[in-house]
This record gives C-alpha cells, structure tokens and sequence, in this order.
C-alpha cells in the first residue's frame, strides 16, 4: 500500500519515500526535551491518534511538529512584541496623567524631587519584592496615584516613625506606671 500510495504522488527521492507508513510507535523524544515547544500530554495524545489514521510516517510526523514549533515561536515573539508596546503605552500614559496632575508638584522643580525622594523611601520600605516585581511588570510603579499613595506613607511614617522592620518596640512599664501612670 506505501509503494502505491507513493507512485500515485510520483515520490521518486529515496528520502521522499519515508513519508508515509506509520510506525510502530512514534518517538516523540526530539521534541520533549525542547522547552519552547511546550509540551503538553494532552495535545500529544491527541496527535498520536490523528497520525496513525493519516498514516504518518515518524519522517512525517516530525516535519509537522517543526513546522508546530517555528509557528509557536512566532507567535510568542509576536506576543511577547504586542505586550511590550503594550507595556510601553501605559507607561507613557502614566507619565503623562503624572505631568497633568494638579495634586503633584510642577515638573523639574525641588519639590518634585523631594515629592519623589519620600515616595521611593516608602516603596523600598514597605512593598515586599514579590509586590515590587507585579507593579514593575504591569508598569503602574509610574502610575500618579500609587506615586501619590506612597507620598503620603512616606509621610505618615515620618510622622509617626512607623517602621516596616516589625512591632513598634514598647517600654517595659512597671504595674505602678501601668495604674498611675508615668507621673
């Protein structure tokens, strides 16, 4: 039956040859180990059957399976490029509700740079680094409210010598200033 199937498509290659015939069991160990072609069980049980019912041949069969990879990696660059511009856009849209902002202070001015100095001392202190690492992937680190936000934590916690390091430390009182006070 493959002799006559590959006289009817006139295959004359000896390497042509190979593309039809399934084998006894596909080998799908080229492409397991390939991190970018994200393996997935399920879709490979899917496959296998569909293979066998076309006749594949493993020649065949691992054609295909380039071909599924190099348009899988396309599309993730072409993902990875669209979230980038995407990225892009937001921060330049943050930057621009920043400059509009009546609440901040004027662009290039001491204020700002003070405004901002108090704003990054409280990010640094009282965001942890997993939180740290969503808003700089999202970009809304340079969104106005959340710089106005931490502004006014880095206020509070001048004010109030709030620290991000535990419990405020409290005196040891005795049970007489615990009744009366520290008269």
């Amino acid at each position: 039956m493959q002799q006559q199937l590959n006289t009817n498509l006139k295959l004359s290659d000896k390497k042509e040859l190979n593309f039809f015939g399934k084998p006894d069991k596909y080998d799908y160990s080229k492409f397991s180990s390939i991190e970018e072609f994200g393996w997935d069980d399920e879709l490979m049980n899917k496959l296998t059957p569909l293979a066998e019912k076309l006749n594949l041949s493993q020649e065949s069969l691992e054609l295909l399976m380039d071909l599924a990879l190099e348009m899988s990696q396309k599309q993730k660059a072409a993902y990875e490029k669209d979230e980038e511009a995407k990225y892009q856009d937001s921060v330049v849209n943050f930057n621009k509700l920043f400059n509009e902002d009546s609440e901040l202070p004027s662009a290039n001015s001491i204020q700002l740079r003070k405004y901002m100095e108090l704003a990054n001392s409280a990010y640094s202190e009282f965001t942890s680094p997993k939180l740290k690492e969503i808003l700089e992937k999202s970009g809304l680190v340079y969104h106005p409210e959340l710089i106005k936000m931490f502004h006014k934590i880095g206020e509070l916690s001048q004010e109030d010598n709030l620290s991000h390091c535990g419990k405020p430390a409290i005196e040891e009182l005795t049970p007489a200033q615990i009744l009366y006070g520290n008269t």
